[in-house]
């Protein structure tokens, strides 16, 4: 997409090629189209790229959402009381109990223990208080007893496989874990500005692509071309940064000066719950969290993980791929850096953005400038060393994957109300949305308003993770 900064020109600049009219009669169509050809220019909007810009979207008719999440399936369950004696547990053969928290394990199955000792389960677990207390026994004979340090509270044990007898064998069961269910409300966000009368003439032309490869050009008025990008990064900062203004019971306590109900929605940060903080990042940190990261999806259809960050945070990722290089016995040159050319024609280069893990993924790194830039940024304290903002070094590894055929990112919509745009013409009408001599206020200018009901939705929650930097 081309932008250029032109004066209006009556024969040129019809309404029949404005985008301001376009968007007045169907936005939830031109603003994708916007999204996407800017978001992928500049990556100011990376959140609204890949959601609306890429077309994985939903619409919906009410103002809340639900959806189903998978998780890990649970394997394992802790020791919920400590054994009143532990030792000599299950010495020559016999039965000892072992108390959980819950009926999750299975009659007839193997338990291994943090340790590998295993035991198998030898009749139905029996209710005790919130508890349930299991009776097992030793399964090999060259373990002399059960190890005390296993069978402590919170220790896990596993579940394995079901050995029966030779003959005569009754079948058991199987567990089943439904997804979780999670509900969420759609937030409306509003932004308006007003232009007096004696507005420039200037205007924004674009250049975009149609069919066949060909282009096509559009305009709209320039400063509204520029509110409309702050719009746009505005929505943006709710689809990252928004928090809950409900409680667990949906019940919002924030009114407007109407007595209406204020609900915000969650953004992707306030919904990955995997959080870590770092003072300055080492390969080594990065590769126990992308390990972690990536040991939770071996059920993607698509594995993809980007980080995103800022300035701050892409020198800390490029330091310390460096300096593990250093580390490992790699020769580099001028105090760690790389050049190119000869002579005096040297080049600085070679600065990384993109991490194998040694389990063959791959992370690519995505230098937002929401991190260094926006509101949030501004007011958030200084880094003791660079000068730049702590929220300039921020790292969110963000699962883009597919799970059963859908995208892990998606903005649910409210239907109708994906994206509104309206003018209120007072003593001039808003370029490129007619010219009717009706006027809908006095004022010695005009107005123009954005309003969209909206929501991000990160269906797995469990492999994405967000690191702060907490430098001192």
């Amino acid at each position: 997409m081309k932008v250029k900064k032109t004066y209006y020109n009556s024969d040129q600049m019809t309404d029949m090629n404005s985008l301001s009219n376009a968007l007045v009669s169907s936005p939830e169509r031109i603003s994708p189209m916007i999204t996407h050809l800017g978001g992928r220019e500049d990556k100011k909007f990376p959140l609204s790229f890949l959601t609306e810009g890429l077309g994985n979207t939903k619409s919906i008719d009410k103002l809340e959402y639900e959806y189903d999440v998978n998780y890990h399936f649970r394997k394992t369950r802790p020791i919920a009381k400590t054994p009143a004696s532990t030792a000599d547990l299950g010495r020559g053969g016999q039965p000892f109990v072992l108390t959980f928290p819950d009926k999750w394990f299975i009659n007839r199955y193997i338990l291994v223990s943090e340790s590998g000792v295993q035991v198998r389960i030898m009749g139905e677990p029996r209710p005790n208080g919130n508890n349930w207390d299991y009776t097992v026994e030793l399964a090999s004979p060259d373990i002399p007893a059960m190890p005390a340090e296993d069978v402590q509270s919170g220790k896990n044990f596993g579940q394995m496989f079901a050995p029966v007898g030779v003959d005569f064998s009754r079948g058991n069961a199987a567990n089943w874990q439904s997804p979780a269910k999670v509900r969420h409300k759609l937030t409306t966000i509003r932004k308006s500005y007003q232009f007096s009368g004696n507005a420039k003439d200037y205007v924004a032309e674009f250049e975009l692509p149609i069919e066949g490869g060909r282009t096509s050009k559009f305009w709209m008025d320039y400063e509204e071309w520029q509110h409309f990008l702050s719009w746009k990064e505005e929505s943006e900062l709710y689809l990252w940064y928004g928090k809950r203004s409900y409680d667990s019971n949906g019940v919002v306590q924030m009114k407007d000066e109407n007595g209406q109900p204020v609900q915000v929605g969650p953004g992707l940060l306030d919904q990955i719950i995997n959080k870590d903080t770092y003072s300055r990042l080492t390969a080594s940190k990065l590769r126990e969290l992308i390990g972690d990261v990536f040991f939770g999806m071996t059920d993607a259809q698509a594995m993809n993980v980007t980080l995103y960050t800022g300035t701050g945070g892409a020198r800390e990722f490029d330091r310390a791929m460096k300096e593990e290089l250093g580390n490992t016995g790699f020769t580099i040159y001028s105090d760690g850096k790389f050049l190119e050319g000869s002579g005096r024609e040297l080049k600085l280069t070679g600065y990384f953005k993109r991490y194998e893990h040694i389990d063959g993924h791959t992370i690519n790194v995505v230098k937002t400038p929401l991190f260094d830039r926006s509101a949030l940024a501004q007011a958030s304290r200084r880094h003791p060393e660079s000068g730049l903002p702590m929220e300039s070094y921020r790292m969110v590894f963000v699962d883009q994957s597919r799970y059963d055929g859908e995208t892990n990112i998606q903005m649910i919509n409210k239907k109708g109300r994906e994206m509104m745009k309206w003018g209120v013409a007072g003593s001039v009408v808003p370029r490129g949305m007619g010219n009717s001599p009706l006027r809908a206020s006095d004022i010695d200018g005009a107005s123009v308003h954005f309003l969209k009901t909206a929501g991000v939705c990160l269906k797995r929650f469990d492999t994405s993770i967000d690191l702060q930097c907490v430098a001192e």
